[in-house]
């Protein structure tokens, strides 16, 4: 890890030192994956630096950047035609692969109480903002 004293972790060692916490299992190993990636800029390495910024990091709701990236994966999961926005369509079929069904509301309304600018699809942001204020409200 530490042999060569260049005060880097490699993002394989990272991941099997703080990533074995059951607390963590939730997440696919696709989510830590593209997190690792991105904190450590692409290189491999995490160095003391981004270990402080992992360390800052809120471990609890939506300020967890780990949550924010499963988020993001699940947003481009239910987008099947890749254009950057979910359908009122991809939504229904999104929600059936995950399991969850909610009879009696049509999946329109629920597009339609997300999408801020009322344009009929749910952009990313548009995702992100609506479910941080949903978990906000549960605190």
């Amino acid at each position: 890890m530490f042999k060569d004293k260049s005060g880097k972790i490699s993002t394989k060692d990272f991941r099997r030192l703080i990533f074995e916490d059951d607390s963590l299992g939730s997440f696919r190993e696709e989510t830590i994956s593209k997190y690792l990636d991105e904190l450590s800029d692409n290189t491999g390495w995490i160095n003391f630096e981004q270990f402080k910024q992992f360390m800052k990091c809120s471990t609890i709701g939506f300020n967890n950047p780990l949550v924010v990236m499963e988020l993001k994966l699940a947003f481009n999961e239910v987008d099947t035609n890749k254009d950057g926005f979910i359908s009122c369509r991809e939504a229904h079929r999104g929600s059936i692969l995950a399991g969850q069904y909610i009879p009696g509301i049509p999946f329109d309304r629920i597009i339609h109480k997300f999408d801020d600018n009322d344009d009929g699809r749910l952009s990313l942001d548009e995702f992100l903002n609506n479910i941080n204020k949903i978990i906000s409200n549960k605190d």
